[in-house]
């Protein structure tokens, strides 16, 4: 009996022992599920660095920091960081199809540039366009005068050495007055130069400009950061594919990431040449600029006029910069795209400022559609699911007002070329009404259902997150092995 006892108890550790044995362990109950604030960290992680990396803001404006106090200093790097580098990140988190259009409107002036043999490459015309070239005055600087040689009894004007003249200066020398130092020992900054100046002195050989690789190191891309934000978003990416492949379900977050995603890729694709984060422009100090061409004089005057409407709705549509005239600015504006020709090119029957537009329009209609993944996701509500639809449609059908108004745009230029009396008729009794709707829904009703939609789905995609579905937590085990944050 006892034998027959101990027999029973050693059986029945065993079978305990291999239960525990077959047991998941938590390591691979961790790799199997995710956590929710896992899956934010995520997609906030690879929104607000997609974001940051791919922000190229222009040339700020130049300062002297060695003439400023420490608490000058720090409030000026403040303001400045706060002006041309936070103001532009905000924005790309909130309407990242505007600075899409901004950073596309400067690459098509660049292409300009390069094209017509104005920049030897990219870099170059990036960085003209940019506020690269910062025009200066040079001002003397005079050490303070020596009492003993000073005294116009003692000293001889005759031996004295007169201050040297530099004819490429010319009326820009201010004679400082005696035991005065100048304001700016490295000269007076006046305004940045555009590219009709900058071209110009180069013409002129009053102006040479900088090797390429010297361009490369004004700028501040780090190829490490780079590096890192490109595996984060690569990572993102196959873990949202590979829980396709699984039948798994993404939440709404994830997918709006998505959509981040594919927009800063492009503005980085676009922005790939410009210098990154350019501390300090090029000083040149070249006297008297030539005289104003005719777009300058234009771009002058539109600033000095008081239409109210156009400063307001000119920017909404991204050509701010026909406000924006250099030569009486102390600064390159912050969303300066370079002023682009109108000439009609890269497609000659398209004016620069529409072709701009309508590849924004498609690339943000591209980024709606992407909303269309969650179509069949499991909402909370029946209402939630409708509204994220809803939304999602909107944003993606954007484009199609603004083709239309393209189309009918290209009519009416091509019915103006034509001297028939029927064409004509058709060109006041139908292009002219279809025009005028194109506009209103393009400018002003798509901006507004666009935004609604935004909205929508940004609303939804946290709200979601307070019930997610079971399977939403379930992970895809071999996505872990790719390095992330």
């Amino acid at each position: 009996m006892i034998s027959l006892l101990a027999f029973y108890t050693l059986a029945s550790r065993e079978s305990k022992a291999e239960d525990v044995a077959n047991c998941p362990t938590y390591s691979t109950v961790a790799d199997s599920y995710r956590s929710l604030p896992n899956i934010i960290w995520s997609c906030l992680t690879t929104i607000l660095l997609c974001t940051w990396v791919s922000l190229h803001p222009n040339v700020p404006k130049p300062v002297d920091e060695t003439k400023l106090s420490k608490r000058e200093r720090y409030a000026h790097k403040l303001r400045t960081f706060l002006k041309d580098q936070a103001l532009p990140f905000v924005l790309l988190l909130v309407a990242p199809e505007w600075v899409l259009m901004w950073a596309l409107r400067q690459r098509l002036v660049v292409e300009y540039l390069v094209r017509n043999k104005q920049a030897p490459t990219r870099r170059h015309g990036f960085f003209i366009i940019m506020g690269g070239f910062h025009k200066f005055s040079k001002v003397e600087v005079l050490a303070p005068s020596d009492p003993a040689t000073s005294d116009p009894a003692t000293s001889d004007p005759a031996t004295s050495d007169p201050v040297p003249s530099d004819p490429l200066i010319g009326s820009d020398v201010e004679k400082m007055p005696t035991d005065k130092k100048s304001e700016d020992e490295h000269g007076e900054p006046n305004h940045p130069l555009d590219r009709f100046d900058v071209c110009r002195l180069v013409d002129d050989g009053r102006l040479q400009l900088p090797l390429e690789v010297e361009i490369d190191d004004k700028s501040k891309s780090d190829w490490i950061a780079k590096s890192l934000v490109l595996l984060q978003t690569l990572w993102f990416v196959v873990q949202c594919g590979a829980r396709k492949m699984d039948h798994l379900p993404l939440t709404e977050l994830e997918v709006v990431t998505l959509g981040y995603a594919l927009l800063n890729f492009f503005v980085y694709v676009i922005w790939w040449d410009k210098p990154q984060k350019v501390a300090r422009p090029i000083r040149v100090f070249c006297g008297e600029l030539p005289e104003r061409n005719e777009e300058q004089w234009e771009f002058m005057w539109s600033m000095e006029e008081d239409d109210w409407f156009e400063k307001l709705f000119y920017p909404l549509v991204g050509m701010q910069d026909n406000f924006a005239d250099l030569r009486s600015l102390k600064q390159t504006p912050t969303f300066y795209s370079g002023n682009p020709p109108e000439k009609k090119w890269p497609i000659e029957s398209m004016p620069l400022e529409l072709f701009a537009l309508v590849v924004t329009s498609v690339i943000g209609g591209v980024f709606g559609a992407i909303h269309l993944i969650a179509w069949s996701s499991p909402f909370p509500t029946h209402k939630m699911l409708v509204l994220w639809r809803w939304g999602s449609i909107l944003m993606a059908a954007a484009p199609i007002p603004t083709l239309f108004f393209c189309i009918t745009l290209l009519f009416w230029e091509f019915l103006e070329g034509v001297d028939n009396n029927f064409l004509k008729a058709i060109q006041y009794l139908i292009i002219i009404p279809l025009v005028v709707l194109s506009i209103i829904l393009t400018f002003l009703i798509v901006p507004l259902v666009y935004v609604a939609g935004r909205v929508i789905t940004l609303t939804i995609a946290f709200q979601t997150l307070s019930s997610l579905p079971p399977e939403s937590f379930q992970s895809v085990q071999w996505t872990n092995l790719f390095p992330h944050i």
